[in-house]
């Protein structure tokens, strides 16, 4: 888990009483973190502080104190708040659309920073990157002293030749190509601009070069020192999520610091802006009966609203037995109701809840439906078979275009997915299994192998709006596989099953037409088998015939697809 480096005597400061150790340790565990090691140092302690990947605004000593706080009813939550910044403007290019595309900034005003205050600052900065911000992949953040920024900013890509700037750590001027070849934080972060043609610069009115992110900060004018009264905070990205986030957490620890917010409109190609910080309300609807059905224990809306306000949220009763939840914007971690919960139970204290005996007893036994699937396992490994086990994420090009298929909308995907190969939950077995096959094909042939797992499709009767079935592939990869093999063992495995099927001649794509066929039981399809087309095994690589079956077990099973139900 991420590690929060502070002492016990700066904890204090921002919590506002004089806690013990002790104490500190225990609020801690309440709250889901611990204490990793207290290093006695002087007449201070040096803490390391295990925060859980969930809560990266208490990456922080200012968030973790905040939502010390907050527990030891010390204070209350904060409805946070920016004022409008007049002519704040950055000005986003059409050229780093391609590169790292989302900028957003604020202003902290009215605030003399300390030496203290500062590394604290970049020690919150340098823990964002390492964790939440994936090291500068999904978004970086900067600090830049507001006096020496000229208005309107600029955000835009330029040649790696063209850019020249002292960069923090160095007197001497640098082209963007030397920085990631010459200077410690360049080397460290220059995969993340690798193969691009051009960087992106960040300047004021003046074409003053404030940073070149997500790499480092302009000497010049990107160094915040003690005594600052008023900066600039930005954070860049390629995930307009995770920076706005970002940019959540750095603009509520300033406020509790207590600089005052101003915002930055942020001005897009076509002319499409917004502000930032994101402060906009955050609402949820909380049923007060599916809080006390979930927990297990009876507790009216008063008592539920005062444990919310213990996790830093702001209810209102809406009547109705419905709780109306305000969620603070550095909170990042709450998609759905029972997230709330989970806070209400941790703000309950889950010492006070009283165990209770199951009402009913039971002797645990493996399912039936897990027995008769091992009880096929065996049957193929018998029958000379190797069992595989494939990846569950894919891409839409493997699943469904290198297997000659149209690509349907009722597929599974992975929402913002960057990365091609993987954009997909898989829809069937075969694609994947004939994968492996094409990374083994130095192996010795016949290869025959098999695969009994999950896959996923669209499925409305369900919250998440999807459900997993259980399918199975069999694969002989052969110079002599024909149909009549794989035929066989289908025949074969259903004998051992006790079900009868029908086999109905059918034209599928990813096979040879006249050489596939349905594979139904009492009337419905539930597989296909076939000798597999020529134009697929070379979309995989492959050259020696291939013969498949991919059977829906879920159906011959019986196995419901049902929503899960709480006692």
């Amino acid at each position: 888990m991420p590690i929060l480096d502070t002492t016990l005597r700066r904890v204090r400061r921002y919590i506002g009483i004089d806690i013990s150790l002790e104490g500190l340790e225990e609020d801690l565990f309440k709250l889901g973190f611990e204490l990793e090691s207290a290093v006695k140092k002087e007449d201070d302690y040096e803490l390391k502080i295990e925060v859980t990947p969930d809560r990266p605004d208490c990456l922080s000593t200012i968030g973790l104190a905040r939502a010390l706080a907050l527990y030891k009813g010390i204070r209350k939550p904060t409805r946070y708040a920016a004022q409008e910044g007049e002519k704040l403007e950055i000005i986003v290019d059409e050229s780093v659309k391609e590169i790292r595309p989302y900028i957003a900034a604020f202003v902290a005003s009215g605030i003399r920073l300390s030496e203290d205050d500062i590394l604290e600052l970049i020690w919150t900065q340098e823990k964002l990157h390492a964790t939440f911000c994936r090291n500068r992949r999904k978004a970086s953040i900067g600090f830049y002293p507001l006096k020496k920024i000229s208005w309107p900013l600029r955000y835009y890509a330029e040649l790696p030749s063209r850019i020249k700037f002292a960069p923090l750590g160095s007197e001497k001027t640098m082209t963007g190509v030397e920085i990631l070849e010459l200077h410690p934080t360049g080397r460290k972060y220059a995969g993340l601009l690798r193969g691009k043609d051009r960087y992106p610069l960040f300047v004021d009115a003046n074409n003053n070069i404030l940073s070149m992110p997500p790499i480092i900060n302009s000497r010049e004018y990107g160094e915040i020192k003690v005594g600052e009264t008023d900066i600039l905070v930005e954070t860049t990205g390629v995930h307009k999520e995770t920076m706005k986030q970002t940019l959540n957490i750095l603009a509520t620890m300033l406020c509790d610091m207590g600089a005052k917010i101003s915002s930055v409109r942020i001005t897009y190609p076509q002319g499409e802006s917004e502000k930032a910080p994101y402060f906009d309300r955050n609402t949820r609807n909380l049923d007060i009966s599916y809080a006390e059905r979930v927990l297990g224990v009876e507790l009216n809306k008063d008592k539920i609203m005062q444990l919310l306000e213990k996790m830093g949220y702001i209810a209102k009763d809406a009547g109705g037995g419905v709780i109306v939840v305000d969620i603070p914007p550095y909170r990042t971690d709450i998609f759905h109701e029972i997230d709330i919960v989970d806070d209400i139970a941790r703000a309950y204290g889950f010492d006070n809840f009283e165990p209770e005996l199951t009402p009913v007893f039971t002797v645990a036994a493996r399912l039936r439906v897990e027995e008769t699937v091992d009880q096929l396992r065996e049957v193929l490994i018998g029958l000379g078979f190797s069992e595989l086990f494939t990846f569950s994420l894919t891409s839409l090009e493997d699943q469904f275009v290198r297997m000659r298929l149209n690509i349907p909308p009722e597929v599974v995907r992975i929402a913002g997915a960057k990365e091609t190969k993987i954009n997909v939950v898989r829809r069937w077995l075969l694609p994947e299994v004939l994968k492996a096959i094409a990374e083994n094909k130095a192996c010795e042939y016949p290869i025959k192998v098999f695969e009994i797992s999950d896959v996923a499709k669209i499925y409305d009767g369900l919250e998440a709006k999807s459900c997993n079935e259980k399918h199975m592939a069999i694969v002989i990869s052969d110079t002599k596989a024909n149909y009549t093999q794989i035929k066989s063992c289908i025949d074969y495995i259903f004998c051992i099953l006790g079900r009868d099927i029908e086999i109905v001649r059918e034209n599928h794509p990813s096979f040879i037409e006249g050489r596939c066929a349905a594979i139904l039981v009492e009337g419905a399809k539930i597989g296909v088998i076939g000798e597999l087309h020529p134009q697929v095994l070379l979309n995989f690589g492959l050259t020696i015939p291939t013969v498949a079956a991919e059977i829906d077990l879920t159906k011959v099973l019986g196995i419901e697809v049902r929503e899960v139900e709480w006692a």
